[in-house]
């Protein structure tokens, strides 16, 4: 993501919302959310629940 804009898509399959992140990101990432450029968004498919890293 880049502030609000979707820049790719990628289905993984993982046991946790951070270990999902981790093999999705090209980069280590942490949870948190950048208020300008660029973050990572994981939505679990079943729940709608979402979670927010920051490229590290």
């Amino acid at each position: 993501m880049d502030g609000d804009a979707v820049l790719k898509s990628t289905e993984v399959q993982s046991n946790s919302d951070v270990q999902a992140a981790k093999s999705a990101a090209t980069r280590p990432v942490e949870p948190a959310r950048a208020c300008n450029g660029g973050w990572l968004r994981v939505t679990h498919i079943a729940s709608g629940r979402t979670s927010e890293f920051l490229f590290a």
